[in-house]
């Protein structure tokens, strides 16, 4: 197959046809062109299944003096510390609507967050009165706490060390509680 025309897997590199929804190779999703030119988020599925990363436990380290920080599964050094009152994980698109909304947006796009099936704005991470709270946001691929699907829209409480799987993206939250 010419190199050149379809799709190319973004897991093993393989070229696939045009209209091939996932590879033909090693069966990973292959990303869509959205008709604004950008890319929609990968569908995993009626139930999104947790083996993409291999099962780990929260980083041993102490969280941070303020504000929270967010770990990508398996890593120690945290890929972000923020002090925002609330903020969204998802994927940055090409246009500019995330910059001009004003909104904090932490882009996972680097890390595979697109074939891992991780929406543009999938959830959001607010601070509450004793801590923090996680609200998915209608995401594709649904978002897991401790491996339990949250509803859409509800807000749960977050716990330091707790592990979030939005799609089959894993990431750890650590914080200090606030004292009052």
């Amino acid at each position: 197959m010419d190199a050149t025309i379809g799709k190319q897997c973004p897991a093993c590199g393989h070229q696939n046809s045009e209209d091939a929804e996932a590879c033909i190779f090693c069966g990973s999703p292959l990303e869509k062109a959205n008709r604004e030119g950008g890319t929609s988020t990968v569908s995993l599925g009626r139930q999104a299944a947790p083996a993409e990363q291999p099962f780990v436990e929260a980083p041993d380290v102490p969280p941070p003096a303020k504000g929270i920080a967010i770990y990508i599964a398996g890593d120690i050094k945290p890929l972000a510390v923020l002090y925002d009152d609330q903020f969204v994980l998802g994927r940055a698109s090409s246009g500019k609507e995330e910059a001009d909304s004003g909104e904090t947006l932490i882009d996972l796009r680097p890390f595979g967050a697109l074939e891992m099936g991780v929406s543009r704005r999938h959830l959001l991470i607010r601070r509450a009165k004793d801590g923090y709270e996680a609200v998915d946001l209608d995401s594709v691929n649904g978002t897991y706490l401790y491996e339990e699907r949250m509803a859409p829209g509800r807000a749960y409480k977050l716990f330091n060390g707790a592990l979030i799987r939005m799609g089959n993206f894993r990431v750890f939250i650590t914080f200090r509680f606030r004292e009052e």
